[in-house]
């Protein structure tokens, strides 16, 4: 190749990155302008405007914008035509959602710009702004983009924190509501969730449109904690928000978490602290702790006898969730409630389901990891027959063993932070709901898992209810 024809090729490189920075300089300016234009502009409108784009994706025009940044290739301008719709259709429902539900039920608009600030705010978005890459690569499947470190991911949520919350004060403030200090909490702690909960799902590789999980999921979740009223002061807002990063991150650290169980961890602490307390919280880390400690147990031998976790025992968002979101429920539950005089009745009996969910989880993660490395029999739960090693619903002494240990070390803890007031009960509480959640998942494993009716995740997420329900109805036998 000429020294010439090489020269032109880094210059047309040179060009290529220049326009991809100008490219996303324009998609924030065109974001943030959109967000100020709230000020003076109505809701009909802005469902005239994203409809009119909506329609104008079928057209040649995106394509004859998109050469201004010469964006010219077929597959590219495709994928751009399509994110483009698919966005404007979202945010045309929701305007329209907005409209028609501000006479009957709460739908702020306010929580539309939210979610569109944490969309903006992309991880792609920012990468590609501030590294030299084109519009022609695929970011994502880069090295640089894939070894992006936790400290610029939590830039970046902060950033996404700070454009929602001030997205939504400018909204707020033009559309009728006092910027009262109940009211800016209530809006700094659903801000916080919204980033979260939007980073948590651009870090889920999904088949789903990536700038549509984002925004779905940070407005969903910012709305359901705006119905439900829930406000605590700023700053308990922020060390909940700290301490909460603080725990996920050694998570991370030490290999028990990926990034995606890190967000979601975040998320369920920041929650759980600010609608019960710090203690709470802490048990459920107790779990994690415990969970991965002892997934690494023996992982050798484990792992070559094909029973191990995948990924050397890291866990992700799914395990998260599937074993702690009845936690979050009931913690919410509790909070709530504990607030009115006439529910708060209703706060032990929930303190007591908390318990007993956070127990079967651990019970069940430590018989499951400990159990399988038995050197004595496994029988099926549902007939004693002699089993595999690691089958659904198969039972062993020693995993029976650990599934009662863990379950009164969750007593225990609970009793001594306070959970529940007395050792005996709190130790009755997590015995009954882990040691009876944790047989119950094993024979769900037998009759259902076995079939492919539901997963892992599934067995788990319907065992840790029963835990719940265990320990819940407890309290009344009780009292």
């Amino acid at each position: 190749m000429s020294e010439t024809a090489a020269a032109a090729n880094i210059n047309s490189s040179d060009q290529d990155v220049r326009n991809c920075k100008l490219f996303y300089l324009a998609k924030y300016a065109a974001g943030i302008l959109f967000i100020l234009s709230a000020a003076f502009l109505q809701l009909p409108f802005f469902i005239s405007v994203c409809f009119a784009c909506f329609i104008l994706s079928f057209t040649p025009v995106l394509s004859k914008t998109a050469a201004y940044f010469n964006l010219t290739d077929k597959d590219k301008l495709r994928q751009l035509s399509s994110d483009f719709r698919i966005l404007t259709c979202i945010l045309t429902f929701s305007f329209l959602a907005a409209l028609l539900l501000e006479n009957y039920f709460p739908f702020p608009s306010f929580l539309i710009f939210q979610a569109l600030a944490v969309t903006i705010f992309s991880t792609r978005s920012w990468f590609c702004l501030f590294n030299k890459v084109t519009l022609y690569e695929n970011v994502r499947e880069t090295e640089k983009f894939k070894n992006i470190s936790l400290l610029y991911e939590f830039g970046l949520i902060l950033l996404r924190v700070i454009g929602a919350f001030l997205a939504g004060v400018w909204v707020a403030s033009f559309t009728g509501f006092e910027m009262t200090t109940i009211f800016l909490n209530q809006l700094f702690f659903i801000s916080i969730i919204g980033a979260f909960v939007g980073s948590l799902f651009e870090s889920i590789p999904s088949k789903m449109n990536a700038n549509a999980s984002i925004y779905l999921g940070a407005l969903i979740s910012m709305w359901a904690l705006y119905l439900i009223g829930y406000q605590t002061p700023w700053s308990e807002t922020m060390l909940a928000a700290i301490f909460s990063v603080i725990l996920a991150f050694l998570a991370y650290r030490y290999k028990i978490a990926d990034v995606s169980a890190l967000f979601s961890a975040a998320v369920l602490g920041i929650i759980i602290i600010l609608f019960t307390n710090l203690w709470w919280f802490v048990l459920l880390v107790a779990f994690f702790i415990l969970g991965g400690g002892f997934t690494k147990y023996k992982f050798k031998q484990k792992k070559a006898a094909g029973l191990a976790e995948s990924k050397t025992g890291i866990r992700s968002y799914e395990n998260v969730f599937s074993n702690s979101l009845w936690a979050l429920i009931i913690a919410v539950l509790y909070g709530v409630l504990e607030a009115h005089p006439e529910y708060n009745w209703l706060a032990m009996p929930l303190a007591f389901a908390y318990v007993g969910t956070v127990a079967t989880a651990t019970g069940d993660t430590m018989a499951s990891e400990i159990g399988v490395t038995s050197k004595g029999p496994t029988y099926m739960i549902t007939n004693f027959r002699k089993s595999k090693p690691g089958e659904d619903g198969g039972v062993s002494l020693l995993g029976e063993a650990a599934a009662l240990t863990g379950s009164i070390i969750i007593g225990l803890m609970a009793f001594a932070f306070g959970i529940i007031g007395s050792l005996p009960l709190a130790l009755g509480v997590a015995i009954a709901g882990g040691f009876i959640g944790t047989n119950i998942d094993s024979v769900l494993g037998a009759i259902i898992q076995k079939r492919g009716w539901l997963t892992n995740s599934g067995v788990n997420f319907v065992s840790t209810l029963s835990g719940a329900l265990i320990s819940f109805a407890l309290y009344f036998l009780i009292f």
